[in-house]
């Protein structure tokens, strides 16, 4: 069944279904399909590629659902605005939604991805090999905002699942429970300075779950040293984390002079952002991805 389908998309690849009716079609063929599919099926986004699995418990099973990219405005952002010059961090890659589709925009900009689940760095190297991407490294440290070993819980223990994996901090969790080896993005840059010139451009997603605050606080220097914009996802558990607090969050932009703008550049403050949270709705957690980046960087940005 897997040869019937993937001749269905190859028919039709995903970069040409781009109406409403042309994906309700596809949807309705997948769910005819999906309980007899093992996947992966390779999608065709036009210039590049990606392999999406039908299990409930993969992420990239939205692919075939919504038959489009996951984050496509904040994705199209980075795209549009990095050159030779810039590198892109994905802090949290998963298997590489943004490393991807930036890496084949882009074949001369540095792209390096962290992400410290082992399976979900094996679908990441699959998407990337599929590609022949050469700009793309891989790393599997976690980003925080201070150095070490850390305990990381892990729920991708299902085949063919990306459920997801984070830093914990509770002593008493032990089931799923493995340890991975931390860094700051400060330190990471300032290991390698002879090949991050300080003309460099640096532009980073974090999307960490529930530890974004920490991975902001530990890129301080880049932020004051480097062209340096941020895409951070807003969650009730980032807002929840020990190192969290609004009065303390807002210092640091002001210190800091950063600024918090929306994807389309509308500029924003923190008391925007919790009442975003305070609104969801049943088991929703996000509210959004925001740019954080000092004011005179975001005059030149296009979104």
């Amino acid at each position: 069944m897997d040869k019937i389908f993937q001749t269905f998309c190859n028919l039709f690849p995903h970069y040409k279904i781009n109406t409403k009716f042309k994906k309700k079609i596809f949807y309705i063929f997948f769910s005819l399909l999906k309980p007899f599919i093992k996947g992966p099926i390779k999608l065709n986004f036009k210039n590049f590629f990606f392999y999406a699995y039908p299990q409930r418990k993969n992420y990239s099973r939205s692919l075939l659902k919504k038959v489009e990219l996951h984050d496509e405005r904040e994705i199209n952002f980075f795209i549009k605005n990095i050159d030779d010059k810039s590198i892109f961090f994905d802090c949290g890659a998963n298997q590489g939604f943004y490393t991807i589709p930036v890496a084949a925009s882009n074949k001369n900009c540095k792209i390096i991805a962290f992400e410290p689940s082992i399976q979900e760095m094996d679908y990441l190297n699959q998407n990337i090999s599929l590609n022949n991407l050469k700009n793309v490294e891989t790393s599997f440290l976690g980003i925080g905002d201070k150095e070490g070993t850390f305990k990381f819980k892990n729920d991708n223990l299902e085949k063919n699942s990306t459920k997801g994996g984070l830093i914990v901090e509770d002593e008493n969790k032990t089931d799923g429970i493995k340890v991975i080896e931390v860094t700051t993005l400060d330190k990471f840059v300032n290991d390698r300075k002879k090949d991050i010139s300080l003309d460099k451009r640096l532009f980073i997603k974090i999307d960490l779950e529930g530890y974004d605050i920490n991975g902001i606080y530990g890129s301080k220097d880049i932020i004051n040293s480097y062209h340096t914009v941020l895409l951070v996802e807003f969650s009730k558990m980032s807002v929840a984390s020990e190192i969290y607090s609004r009065n303390g969050f807002n210092t640091f932009l002001k210190e800091n002079d950063l600024c918090i703008f929306d994807i389309s550049g509308k500029r924003l403050t923190l008391d925007n952002i919790h009442s975003m949270l305070d609104n969801l709705k049943g088991n929703h957690q996000v509210c959004g991805n925001f740019i954080i980046a000092k004011e005179n960087l975001i005059k030149n940005l296009k979104f």
